[in-house]
């Protein structure tokens, strides 16, 4: 089997997955071939790839709208070299319209899959985002099968009317790419990790609003904040600036495993939300975490073995959570590991990509 995977935009995380994934699919008996937008083209991201790359040249962009590389002449160049190399399968990895559009008057010759990270948009997300994305799944969702990351991801799916049968379910893969960059000891701080894009929809404010609790019983204990987006919003709630560590601005990937390493738990407040890349670098760092009930997040952590999963804006259940793990060496400990052994038993790239194979079987024999 020929499979084409096509990734145009999007940077950090979604980097990480098609480079992970690709890899994976690469040890197989199939040929991958990996179409990457020319900037997103990173040696550090395929040294296990067992395929080939091809660069999709990208024009300058006529259209303003939020997507670099909304260029005809971008697609219509994506167009013939997907007519070149003729494969039986195109999975297209991250979504933006002209691509799903091209990808689809492609349809009736090749089978699309899609793998749809976020299947409904997320709370505080600007008017224009919502478009783009938005129009960019209508069109993708007519593919002939759509992977999500969870049972309430695919919820979301059919009651958006997308055929049952269309939808299929792989959780995230593991993320231990990152652990690379570990410099040999690095004292595990009493501190609380809060790692990604700033964003209202990620509750930020319920953890700054849980941060008095925690410290209180916790005196030499902080909470670091590495991600980029808008901070200054939630800086006046904070009533106690010493007990934090801000790190407002992208993260490169070598800096990830020391923020991890340094911390004793990783915290996802968010009041909305499907599913996230977060969960799985925690686990590959040892690290238990604290996650509230939103979208398919609590669908990857053991209540009480992995951690803890909480109501959402609830800054209390949050509190006393964080506390129970920074108080209990031994608890955090088992955690730490049991989140580790999970990532190899559950969420390794090979079963990964094993599953994704026979979803495209079951396309070509559709």
């Amino acid at each position: 089997m020929k499979i084409l995977l096509v990734q145009l935009i999007g940077k950090g995380g979604v980097q990480v997955y098609t480079s992970q994934l690709a890899n994976a699919l690469s040890q197989t008996n199939n040929e991958v071939v990996v179409l990457l937008g020319q900037y997103l083209i990173n040696d550090r991201y395929y040294s296990k790839l067992n395929a080939k790359i091809i660069p999709v040249k990208t024009y300058p962009s006529y259209i303003k709208m939020g997507l670099k590389m909304i260029n005809p002449f971008t697609y219509y160049n994506l167009m013939k070299i997907i007519n070149r190399e003729r494969p039986d399968v195109i999975h297209i990895l991250f979504e933006d319209i002209l691509l799903s559009t091209t990808i689809l008057f492609l349809k009736n010759k090749y089978p699309v899959v899609f793998t749809d990270h976020d299947p409904s948009f997320h709370e505080g997300e600007r008017f224009f985002s919502k478009f783009n994305h938005g129009l960019a799944k209508v069109i993708t969702r007519k593919s002939d099968a759509i992977i999500v990351h969870g049972e309430r991801m695919k919820e979301i799916l059919v009651n958006a009317n997308v055929p049952k049968d269309n939808i299929f379910c792989i959780h995230h893969g593991e993320y231990s790419y990152y652990t690379q960059w570990e410099k040999g000891r690095i004292k595990e701080e009493k501190s609380v990790l809060f790692f990604g894009r700033v964003e209202e929809y990620k509750g930020i404010r319920y953890l700054i609003e849980a941060e008095p609790l925690i410290t209180a019983r916790v005196p030499k204990s902080k909470i670091i904040v590495a991600g980029s987006g808008n901070f200054e919003q939630y800086k006046k709630l904070i009533i106690n600036i010493d007990n934090f560590e801000i790190h407002n601005r992208f993260i490169p990937d070598e800096e990830v495993a020391d923020l991890f390493k340094r911390a004793s738990v990783v915290v996802l407040p968010y009041i909305d939300g499907t599913q996230t890349g977060v969960i799985p670098i925690a686990y590959s760092f040892k690290r238990p975490v604290v996650v509230t009930d939103v979208g398919s997040i609590p669908e990857v952590v053991d209540n009480g073995k992995t951690g803890y999963v909480v109501p959402s804006k609830d800054p209390v259940s949050l509190a006393n959570a964080i506390i129970k793990i920074l108080t209990d060496d031994r608890l955090r400990a088992e955690m730490g590991e049991n989140a580790f052994q999970k990532t190899k038993n559950e969420m390794s790239w090979e079963n990964i990509s094993k599953n994704t194979i026979e979803i495209y079987k079951t396309v070509l024999n559709k």
